[in-house]
């Protein structure tokens, strides 16, 4: 992806590494994405972007979808005030929809009617950074505070009433952690994700190219020293199903770059 000032422009591309089927994005210049999912009435993948008003003139600003495989152009869904999504981590697939936390709200797409709604998130006073997850068949959230030295972990009991509680509270215990172990440079980034059910696992990078894993009773779990490490709630789910769309993209390649 190239980055502009509206977000992440795409040069893009999608892959099945287990199948090993690879094909370029074309046509999709200008537009930034927002996420992917499965169309469940058409059995169609489609990708949700965004498209800043200074990248063509004779077109609307707002959000699109666009089917893979298509020959269509991505069609215009509305809602402008998606673009405030650029600046906000990965969107989680629940409950058939795509969830993004954005300060106080957390922004929802409806996969199957195609459009955008709010729920409400937890409250916590003084804490700054937040982001969900999918945990036990449950929504899941964390909230770090100002300090960056308290996570709380909510998860969503009743997803239609949007009925919250509260999982636990970690403190981080970054400064044992650095008497225990080698010095670690400042901390850069937070993940949690779900871990074997009700297991919640944090994934803390530092500046060092060191990554933490701790758990939810603030235990450290193992490390590591890697470059170009990058944190995120991606996982990967092995799949041998070939996806029909591959073949209908123009440059698919199968065991080819960048695979060899």
């Amino acid at each position: 992806m190239d980055k502009t000032d509206e977000g992440y422009a795409m040069t893009a591309s999608i892959c099945n590494p287990i199948t090993r089927q690879y094909a370029p994005l074309h046509h999709l210049d200008g537009f930034s994405f927002l996420g992917m999912y499965p169309h469940s009435p058409t059995d169609e993948y489609r990708l949700l972007l965004h498209l800043a008003p200074r990248f063509k003139d004779d077109a609307q600003s707002g959000s699109y979808v666009f089917t893979l495989g298509s020959d269509q152009p991505p069609r215009h869904v509305g809602c402008p005030d998606a673009k405030e999504l650029l600046h906000s981590p990965r969107s989680v697939l629940f409950h058939g929809s795509l969830h993004w936390h954005t300060e106080r709200l957390i922004m929802v797409f409806d996969t199957i009617s195609e459009s955008f709604q709010q729920m409400r998130s937890p409250i916590v006073p003084d804490h700054v950074i937040g982001d969900l997850f999918e945990m036990s068949d449950m929504l899941g959230m964390f909230s770090l505070n100002a300090e960056e030295t308290i996570v709380d972990i909510w998860v969503m009991l009743d997803y239609e009433s949007q009925v919250w509680a509260s999982k636990g509270r970690v403190e981080l215990p970054l400064s044992g952690i650095r008497l225990q172990l080698e010095k670690f440079g400042t901390w850069l980034d937070l993940v949690t994700a779900s871990w074997n059910g009700d297991d919640v696992l944090m994934l803390v990078k530092f500046e060092d190219d060191s990554l933490l894993q701790i758990d939810i009773d603030g235990k450290l779990v193992a490390s590591l020293h890697c470059q170009f490490l990058c944190p995120t709630r991606l996982r990967l789910k092995q799949s041998l199903v070939s996806h029909t769309f591959f073949p209908t993209l123009e440059g698919y390649v199968v065991n080819a770059s960048p695979f060899v």
